[in-house]
């Protein structure tokens, strides 16, 4: 007979490509108010580059061309606004894949158009890219001088921490671009944050990477490459007060991935390699990103976590995977499938904790989280039910 399950006690969250993680730590004293340093030098001045988008009228509702071309997406915009452009990208995921980089497009251009309605508007598909899109334009356009009375302009949804630490995190992705990838400077940026100073570290590390490998330029192509990037598969994690490498190390393997070319025991062995207090957080990015790379393709997904050692850290990609199936309510039929197929008793009570937590920050009706949970049969229903407070 299975042991009971243990509930979780602390709440951990991913995001975006899946990939941006919360977590509940002590509190962290606020920075003192910043000036700008040798190191960060935003140019103010200089208007963002951009080329001149063409307005297509006749654009279709069920427009495939949106995924990769600017225009098009620009168009569908303009003409069905940034809640059903994000929907219609995510239903085009099945064929052009993660869904994520198109939406951030879509939340600026939404912000140019639409201004703050762009913020409520951007729904959490995509692993909420369109949010992070408009938040960037945001800053870009209005500085940083008053972040505190921005937060509460950005970030309008109170309903439950994900979707709390979604909006905070994109404030991170915000900065970064706002600063040019001045890393360090944007970390302090997000310690004046009068809460979840840690959310928008993620965005930070995750804008750090993503931005740093789109060709070593940031989401808008403007070719600035971050410094903080380089061949170390732990940097700069290394070099981070000890407070951020956390957060650091949950978004770390996907630089990793490229600096293997793909190669996921080498990613685990890396993790290995870390202090051992952060082997949670980087296998549980390298999940994140075994389920990117496996999306909808669960066994693929628990053959690559299986290139990790037995045990502890096999469990946390594992987490990590079924985590980034779990996005959004589509997503989950996947995750529960995910859970049925894995065999070992440790790794199928874990995952299936962390689907039910999921569940309780996607699911907010009661109704639909006693249908979810009558998705899943035997023993695992009871805990389901018991997790989610039915």
């Amino acid at each position: 007979m299975k042991k009971p399950l243990q509930y979780l006690t602390y709440l951990i969250i991913f995001i975006a490509g899946g990939m941006a993680t919360y977590f509940i730590i002590p509190a962290q004293r606020h920075a003192p108010a910043l000036s700008p340093s040798s190191e960060m030098t935003p140019n103010e001045k200089k208007k963002h580059p951009s080329v001149p988008l063409k307005f297509d009228p006749a654009i279709a509702t069920d427009s495939q061309e949106i995924f990769n071309n600017d225009d098009a997406l620009y168009s569908y915009v303009k003409k069905f606004g940034l809640k059903q452009s994000i929907t219609h990208l995510h239903t085009l995921t099945a064929t052009y894949g993660d869904c994520h980089q198109p939406a951030h497009k879509a939340g600026r251009f939404a912000y140019d158009l639409y201004a703050n309605a762009a913020f409520s508007t951007a729904g959490s598909e995509c692993h909420s890219g369109g949010l992070h899109g408009a938040i960037e334009v945001y800053f870009r356009k209005n500085g940083i001088n008053h972040l505190t009375e921005d937060l509460n302009k950005i970030c309008t949804s109170e309903s439950n921490n994900f979707f709390s630490h979604q909006c905070i995190h994109g404030i991170g992705h915000g900065l970064m671009a706002w600063s040019n990838y001045a890393l360090p400077d944007v970390l302090r940026y997000c310690d004046r944050l009068p809460k979840m100073a840690d959310s928008c570290w993620s965005g930070a590390f995750m804008e750090n990477v993503v931005g740093g490998l789109a060709n070593h330029g940031n989401h808008h192509g403007e070719g600035k490459a971050t410094k903080y990037l380089s061949d170390d598969p732990h940097y700069p994690c290394t070099i981070v007060e000890d407070k951020y490498k956390a957060g650091c190390y949950f978004y770390q393997t996907s630089r990793m991935i490229q600096i293997f070319n793909g190669d996921f025991v080498k990613v685990a062995q890396a993790c290995s390699e870390a202090n051992a207090i952060y082997h949670l957080h980087c296998f549980q990015s390298m999940g994140r990103d075994v389920g990117g790379r496996f999306r909808s393709d669960s066994d693929g997904a628990i053959k690559t976590c299986a290139r990790v050692p037995f045990g502890t850290s096999r469990i946390h990609c594992l987490n990590g995977a079924v985590q980034d199936s779990f996005w959004d309510a589509s997503g989950q039929d996947n995750a529960l499938a995910f859970c049925r197929s894995l065999t070992d008793t440790n790794e199928q009570d874990s995952c299936y904790r962390t689907v039910f937590a999921r569940a309780t920050q996607i699911l907010i009706a009661k109704g639909d989280l006693s249908a979810f949970c009558r998705k899943i049969s035997g023993i695992y229903r009871k805990h389901c039910l018991l997790s989610v407070g039915i």
